[in-house]
């Protein structure tokens, strides 16, 4: 895994990225998995992932739709052969999909790093089930976070994205119960999250080939643009047809 990451960033500092631009469409996402066995070797297995896709209106702001989807398994193990329930699985499903709003900006000057915050929006909710029984434990509500990340461009678009936790509000109630449970979360530090992005174009003047620089070079020849525009122009001088004479 190093080695893939050391790969990616050396690529970055061969190839600038046009990510964050106007008109693109950004597509992002990371993926958790996590087993572990215990003394009766029985077996857990969570996963989750995380899935947006989002439509980027200028350098700054992202409007987009994400999903989630992960499960938290335990299969029985050998100390259940005399019940003869060995091997039975019970998952608990869970579930999130809402809209999402970013907002991104490089780092200083530079091309290659910058920060975002995102707020997220979903309906979340959740389901067990065991051995093809009906599901159970049904559950649902609302999710809003927020949390701020880092961004470093790896080449054409790519980026890989670092969070350590932000803040967030869920309330959740079963559907067995007449109350709902509410949670509050700060989580700043307490976890680490590494995701990928690529950003698409979709309107650029040179979507049909790019070359590494083509962005920096464009983004300078549009800031030297709007300044010429902002200036006032002087006025030609009209020959006089009479001193040509």
């Amino acid at each position: 895994m190093k080695k893939l990451i050391l790969a990616l960033l050396a690529a970055g500092s061969m190839a600038t990225a046009n990510a964050q631009e106007p008109k693109s469409i950004l597509l992002f996402g990371d993926l958790g998995l996590h087993t572990t066995r215990d003394s009766s070797e029985g077996k857990t297995t969570n996963w989750d992932a995380n899935i947006g896709v989002g439509y980027q209106f200028n350098h700054n702001w992202t409007l987009g739709l994400k999903v989630m989807w992960g499960q938290d398994a335990y299969k029985n193990g050998n100390q259940y052969i005399g019940a003869g329930t060995v091997g039975q699985r019970t998952t608990n499903n869970n579930y999130m999909l809402g809209p999402f709003a970013r907002y991104s900006h490089y780092i200083r000057k530079s091309e290659t790093f910058f920060w975002y915050s995102q707020l997220d929006f979903d309906y979340e909710g959740g389901y067990t089930t065991h051995e093809g029984n009906p599901a159970y434990n049904k559950h649902s509500g609302v999710y809003v976070g927020l949390y701020p990340a880092l961004g470093i461009n790896v080449g054409r678009g790519l980026c890989l994205n670092f969070s350590i936790g932000g803040i967030n509000y869920m309330s959740d109630k079963y559907t067995t119960a007449t109350y709902s449970e509410n949670s509050f979360n700060f989580t700043f530090g307490g976890q680490t999250n590494v995701g990928i992005s690529k950003n698409f174009n979709c309107g650029h003047k040179m979507h049909s080939h790019h070359e590494p620089g083509d962005e920096v070079h464009r983004r300078r020849a549009d800031r030297v643009e709007d300044e010429d525009d902002a200036a006032p122009k002087p006025k030609r001088k009209e020959r006089n047809r009479d001193d040509d004479e």
